[in-house]
């Protein structure tokens, strides 16, 4: 989420020496550095370190991670952000915020906590499953000729597409005139926006898109279980067809010139145990409370509506067709 948000703001060729990206790690962010955007490697439990990176930073982003230690990272980037002066914090967070059961869930409300309980202004924006997610499945769909999803086929999810995020950080964040930083607004300073995409789908309406994109009219549905759905997300990592993706991923960041919306093309790594199982929580939540639902939260602060997951699977058609 973290690198789709700096690649989009990057396409304002202005705005690069204004920002400032953290990581844990330069493996792919070398492409921002050549863009002549400032890129900090930081450790985030130490606060040495985290106070320097935020010097004379005026907004934050916080793009929460996919690291076991989000919740403890999250927390010491919000009390160095107050001490350091920071007018105001966008957290991404999860529509599943709300979950009292599910602790992978349960970390985006503690997130959402600790920036609240901050001096800064702030904005929540909770995303439902993101349409790029899927490119995970693609896999499996290319191999199995079905999609697998740990859902009853009547149960409807609403998939926000990755831009469509990234265009409400611009409208928060970012001049439309000038394309530089401005403030955040008032109206918005406090709000918590919930991110959907333009229509409610069920399992067997994602068949039918996936078949009208590809052309290919077998796909099926599968019903599986968490356990079947973790078993195939832990096991990508092994697979050669995963990793050569992989592979040709990072030589296209390395060279991006961010000049178009290439983020949302891509899969970016193996998923980690922390991702998979938010994942797992999400459909347990979506299945046992019917939470995912349209919410025009997207619409109104885009004054347009949403990406459909039918532009999705259009434009990565090629990486859903079953091998020959």
């Amino acid at each position: 989420m973290g690198y789709a948000i700096t690649s989009h703001l990057a396409q304002f060729k202005g705005l690069r020496p204004q920002l400032r990206a953290l990581c844990q790690s330069k493996t792919r962010c070398h492409g921002f550095a050549n863009a002549g955007i400032d890129v900090r490697e930081v450790d985030y439990s130490h606060p040495n370190q985290l106070s320097l990176a935020l010097r004379g930073v005026d907004h934050i982003v916080l793009a929460i991670g996919n690291e076991n230690k989000r919740v403890e990272h999250a927390k010491h980037i919000c009390t160095v952000a107050a001490q350091s002066g920071v007018s105001s914090i966008i957290c991404i967070s999860h529509v599943g915020a709300v979950s009292q059961i599910h602790s992978s869930l349960q970390d985006f409300h503690q997130i959402e906590q600790q920036v609240i309980q901050t001096t800064c202004q702030y904005t929540i924006l909770r995303l439902d499953f993101v349409q790029q997610y899927f490119h995970l499945w693609s896999n499996y769909v290319e191999k199995h000729r079905q999609i697998m999803l740990p859902l009853t086929q009547d149960t409807e999810i609403c998939p926000v597409d990755i831009t469509d995020v990234c265009r409400v950080i611009q409208e928060l964040l970012v001049d439309s005139a000038s394309h530089t930083c401005k403030q955040l607004d008032d109206k918005h300073d406090g709000q918590v926006y919930t991110l959907t995409g333009p229509e409610m789908l069920n399992a067997q309406r994602i068949v039918e898109l996936l078949s009208c994109s590809t052309g290919f009219q077998d796909f099926k549905f599968c019903h599986g279980r968490l356990m079947d759905l973790s078993y195939y997300m832990s096991g990508l990592g092994k697979d050669v067809w995963f990793d050569a993706r992989l592979k040709q991923e990072m030589s296209q960041i390395y060279h991006d010139p961010y000049e178009s919306n290439s983020y949302r093309d891509k899969v970016y790594a193996n998923p980690t145990d922390k991702q998979i199982q938010t994942y797992l929580d999400y459909f347990d939540w979506v299945q046992q409370t019917s939470g995912s639902i349209c919410i025009p939260h997207t619409t109104m602060l885009l004054r347009s509506h949403g990406e459909s997951m039918q532009k999705f699977f259009k434009e990565n058609a090629n990486s859903f067709k079953p091998r020959v």
